[in-house]
């Protein structure tokens, strides 16, 4: 008696099988990808920083606690809040220059080359700009009246002007305005990649 294997019933099963094993190959393939690609990007610290803002004696940026922070890769952000008038934020956003700001001991974030001796920003730091680095021109050139250099108009005080139209209008959102007293800003602190590590809502004091 002779006995005929049936190959026409193997086939399907070894197609479904062998789809199956490049499908599972694929699967930890692209699992194995992206557990990689998750590792390598660097996790945004967490901090809790306060800003203090006063006319007459300059402005505090107070790291409360959280993470350390690079200060070679902080950027530091100020705009206005609504309180100034609707859809401001983005118009009056201004990068702080770090050569403004100095730590405790008066050195820069900045040297003018990029450089800096403070090299981390840790809870329980303090960092300061100075009362005539709030000015409207230094704190905020994107806003400055174009006659702000005027001795006409700009008082020796530093924060008194008088003027008219657009430029009065500009004047009304400068920080060291004493007709601002009592509003607020936002000091925002991010990293160079754009990752928003805080905000501080700061009150303009006298």
């Amino acid at each position: 008696m002779e006995f005929k294997s049936d190959n026409n019933a193997v086939s399907p099963v070894v197609g479904v099988m062998m789809m199956l094993v490049v499908t599972i190959i694929i699967a930890a393939v692209v699992s194995a990808f992206a557990g990689s690609s998750m590792d390598n990007q660097q996790k945004a610290p967490q901090a809790t920083i306060q800003g203090k803002f006063s006319i007459g004696t300059g402005m505090e940026i107070i790291h409360m606690g959280g993470d350390a922070l690079a200060t070679n890769d902080l950027v530091f952000t100020v705009r206005n809040s609504p309180v100034f008038g609707p859809n401001l934020e983005q118009a009056t956003s201004q990068i702080i220059d770090k050569k403004l700001i100095t730590d405790g001991r008066e050195r820069p974030l900045d040297c003018g080359d990029g450089s800096t001796d403070v090299t981390s920003f840790k809870s329980g730091d303090t960092l300061y700009i100075s009362s005539s680095n709030i000015r409207c021109d230094l704190l905020q050139p994107i806003l400055v009246p174009e006659d702000y250099s005027d001795s006409d108009n700009i008082r020796s005080d530093g924060y008194s002007y008088n003027s008219t139209g657009d430029y009065q209008n500009r004047w009304n959102l400068c920080f060291k305005n004493n007709e601002n007293i009592g509003n607020t800003f936002y000091l925002d602190i991010s990293d160079k990649s754009g990752n928003l590590i805080c905000r501080s809502e700061v009150t303009i004091t006298a």
